[in-house]
C-alpha cells in the first residue's frame, strides 16, 4: 500500500539558467531521487510538499554553485519531517526537519535551503572551519535563494567575518564580487577535497582572511556614513540572530553537519 503522506520525487538534474557561476560547472548532472517524508508528522502533508517543490528546482541550482572536477551530488536525497527538538540537521544525504518548527515557521523554508547545501558540500575528510561550513551554507541560502529584502546587514560594531551563518555569508558576498568571483567555489572544493588550510584565502584574494575581514568591517562602517534612502535597514549584530532559524542555540546543538 502506498503511504500518502510520503511524496516521491524523480527527476533528472538540468544546469538551472537561474544559477549563474563564474565558471562552467564541471559537476556531472544525475538523476536524483528527491523523497520528503511526512510518516511521523502526517499533519505536515502540505508543507512537505512545498518543501519537495523547493527542492526539485534548489538541488541542481546549489550543485550548480559548488561544483567539484569528478564530483557527483547524491543521488537520492531524504527529507525526514518529524517530530522532534531543535529545527533541522544533516546527516549524509539525509536532512531532518523538527515538525513544531515549521508549524510555527511555515515560512522558513529557506533554513531546508541552508541544509541541502550541506548535502551537497559532502565534506567528510580533513580540517574545515566550522564557521566557514556553515557560512557557505548560508551563502547559498541568503545571497542566491532569499530574496534580496531579506538578506543580512551585520553591524560592524559587533560583527567578524568568521562568526559563521548569515555573517559568514555577508561577508563572502561582499569579497566575492570584489576579489575573486570563483572564491567560494575554490573554498568550497579545498574542504571538499580535505586541503583546505587558511593559507588559501592568500592564495586566491592576495590578502589573508583577517586582512580581508579588517578591510569588510571598514567598508560597512564607511557605508553606515553615508545616508541611507532606507530609514530602516535590516541590521543585526552578529551570526545568532532569533529570526535566523539555525543559528539559534538549539539548531546548533543538533546541526550534525556541522564540521567538528
Amino acid at each position: 500500500m502506498v503511504n500518502p503522506y510520503r511524496f516521491v520525487l524523480v527527476a533528472a538534474l538540468v544546469w538551472c539558467p537561474l544559477a549563474v557561476a563564474a565558471t562552467q560547472p564541471t559537476t556531472s548532472p544525475v538523476s536524483t531521487v528527491i523523497v520528503v517524508d511526512t510518516d511521523q508528522a502526517p499533519e505536515m502533508k502540505d508543507f512537505g510538499e512545498r518543501v519537495r517543490v523547493v527542492a526539485q528546482r534548489w538541488y541542481p541550482i546549489i550543485a550548480a554553485e559548488l561544483p567539484g572536477d569528478g564530483f557527483r551530488p547524491p543521488a537520492r536525497v531524504t527529507i525526514v519531517i518529524k517530530h522532534m527538538d531543535g529545527i533541522a540537521y544533516t546527516t549524509g544525504p539525509t536532512i531532518t526537519c523538527a515538525a513544531k518548527w515549521f508549524t510555527d515557521h511555515p515560512d522558513d523554508v529557506g533554513a531546508v535551503v541552508h541544509e541541502l547545501v550541506h548535502v551537497v558540500q559532502g565534506y567528510t575528510i580533513g580540517h574545515r572551519p566550522g564557521w566557514l561550513v556553515e557560512g557557505i551554507a548560508d551563502y547559498i541560502r541568503w545571497f542566491k535563494y532569499e530574496p534580496a529584502s531579506a538578506r543580512p546587514h551585520p553591524n560592524p560594531a559587533h560583527a567578524k567575518y568568521s562568526d559563521s551563518y548569515r555573517t559568514t555569508a555577508a561577508f563572502l558576498d561582499w569579497a566575492v564580487p570584489k576579489y575573486d568571483a570563483d572564491l567560494v567555489r575554490k573554498l568550497n572544493d579545498a574542504c571538499r577535497g580535505g586541503h583546505y588550510r587558511d593559507e588559501l584565502w592568500k592564495q586566491y584574494t592576495g590578502k589573508t582572511a583577517d586582512e580581508l575581514g579588517q578591510e569588510w568591517i571598514e567598508s560597512l562602517r564607511a557605508a553606515q556614513r553615508k545616508p541611507s534612502s532606507n530609514p530602516h535597514p535590516l541590521s543585526y549584530s552578529g551570526s545568532h540572530s532569533a529570526s535566523r532559524s539555525s543559528t539559534s542555540a538549539v539548531a546548533i546543538a543538533s546541526h550534525v553537519s556541522a564540521a567538528p
